[in-house]
């Protein structure tokens, strides 16, 4: 629910033109760019996809009750352009054509844009970005909690952070919010700065410089460049949160007139954490006196102190911070305990980088009342031409570990079995596999009662699977008594 306007307004907002002015005074609600999902009231958003056009859908969001659909397709652009779409039927585009409530634009995207940026504009919200190569959405979430715990707000859903993704985030922003939680990604330079003009911060979080997306970006230096676009944006009269831990987020200081805080476990983080204890998928820690519980890793502590900086600026009490985080679950797929009995399945399936699966690494060590400790890796991918470097990597960290096993998984598994074996990992240790049928099979045939498998790849390696195989599995009596 956006702050209230016509849709005169958001024809001038959008520098549209509306095909019946009589539908001016009608009211819009909101936005979306999906028209299964309009709901009565929205503004439906016509823009162009990798297979279709959402324009050919402008009825079915008029069905659900869209107030108007903005679009820049054109019947002159029809016959041509519709040739590399999957089209349903042509049927919706003549209706389209002739209804009184399409608002015409030159670029549908920058619609969008355009009215998130509105919206954000109208609203005394506390906004806060969330950017950096990983940990945001976790680190975007448990912010949220926290906050929530004492204010009403909003975080970006799923995983909204690009250029249709944030201005729709910012959709949701309505007149009783007192904060607006937004995780800000980037495909290459430049989209940060984009996103955060549109998205106006008064806080900014960057988490982590880490080689991700190295096959767009080039270079570690070029992702630190583009992440530190974030604190750039931010005023003086803001505040920017840096992770002391990683010393090219601490370089971003340099680039901002806000007030700067660091945090996470180094000696000069304003917000550190201490006397860390991580066991069996929760872990503990201190920040200024106060004990502080997550169901995690302690690879999330950094996120967890990115929270509890947030929370003690924007006015939090150390208490009411710790409760929020105390209830804290992970999202399935980055590192949530889907499965607890018989064995221990941890889904960490959302996606993958060398950081991310050191981290996850040792996660798995500190499952220490586990009778076995299993590793299921799947590749990390878009690492460019350092991607069999990183698999040798995190092959050769394996055998500082507490892992019984490691079952490999994709086009790499080679690479991170070389690398365990040249640091001295027994072959016996370790499992190729270039089929999830058969790897699944292997793992019925290996897991017992008492063990803990965690299961981590690329999003595209589709590692979920696995996960869903591990889940559905009945223990047969002989084996959990082994």
């Amino acid at each position: 629910m956006t702050y209230p306007l016509s849709i005169s307004q958001l024809v001038e907002i959008v520098n549209g033109v509306l095909t019946d002015s009589a539908c001016g005074h009608d009211q819009v609600a909101g936005g979306c760019i999906d028209s299964r999902k309009a709901n009565r009231g929205e503004c439906f958003f016509a823009v162009a996809g990798d297979k279709t056009h959402g324009v050919l859908f402008a009825d079915q969001a008029m069905d659900r009750g869209a107030a108007c659909v903005i679009t820049d397709f054109t019947a002159s652009r029809t016959t041509s352009a519709i040739k590399k779409f999957a089209t349903p039927t042509f049927a919706a585009i003549d209706s389209a054509e002739t209804d009184g409530r399409i608002i015409r634009v030159t670029n549908s995207v920058a619609a969008l844009q355009a009215f998130g940026r509105w919206n954000r504009q109208q609203s005394n919200a506390l906004v806060i970005g969330v950017t950096g190569s990983v940990g945001k959405t976790t680190t975007r979430q448990m912010i949220s909690q926290v906050l929530g715990s004492k204010f009403s707000g909003i975080q970006s859903p799923h995983n909204y952070n690009n250029e249709l993704g944030v201005p729709l985030s910012l959709l949701q922003i309505s007149p009783g919010h007192d904060y607006a939680v937004l995780e800000l990604a980037a495909g290459q330079p430049g989209d940060i700065a984009m996103l955060a003009d549109m998205a106006l911060p008064e806080f900014a979080v960057v988490t982590r410089v880490a080689a991700t997306h190295l096959e767009s970006f080039g270079s570690l230096e070029a992702i630190r460049r583009t992440k530190m676009e974030l604190p750039t944006a931010v005023g003086a009269d803001g505040t920017v949160f840096l992770n002391a831990d990683d010393s090219a987020v601490r370089s971003m200081a340099a680039s901002t007139s806000a007030n700067v805080i660091l945090y996470g476990t180094t000696i000069d983080a304003a917000f550190r954490a201490t006397s860390i204890v991580s066991r069996d998928g929760r872990c503990k820690f201190i920040v200024d006196d106060q004990l502080y519980q997550i169901q995690a890793g302690a690879h999330l502590i950094t996120s967890a102190t990115a929270a509890i900086a947030v929370g003690r600026v924007a006015g939090l009490s150390s208490g009411e911070i710790a409760e929020g985080l105390r209830t804290y679950l992970p999202d399935a797929g980055r590192g949530r305990i889907v499965r607890r009995n018989p064995w221990t399945v941890i889904d960490e399936t959302y996606n993958a980088s060398p950081a991310s699966v050191l981290a996850a690494i040792q996660t798995l060590t500190d499952f220490t009342s586990a009778r076995r400790r299993i590793l299921v890796l799947g590749d990390m991918l878009e690492l460019g031409e350092q991607a069999a470097e990183y698999h040798r990597e995190v092959g050769r960290a394996l055998s500082k570990s507490r892992i019984d096993h490691a079952i490999i998984f994709g086009t790499f598994a080679d690479e991170v079995a070389s690398g365990a074996m040249s640091a001295g990992v027994s072959s016996n240790r370790l499992s190729v596999f270039r089929d999830i049928t058969t790897l699944n099979i292997m793992l019925d045939c290996l897991l017992t009662a008492g063990d803990a498998v965690l299961v981590k790849g690329s999003r595209s390696m589709h590692m979920e699977r696995i996960v869903e195989s591990l889940c559905a599995v009945e223990v047969q009596t002989h084996r959990s008594a082994a």
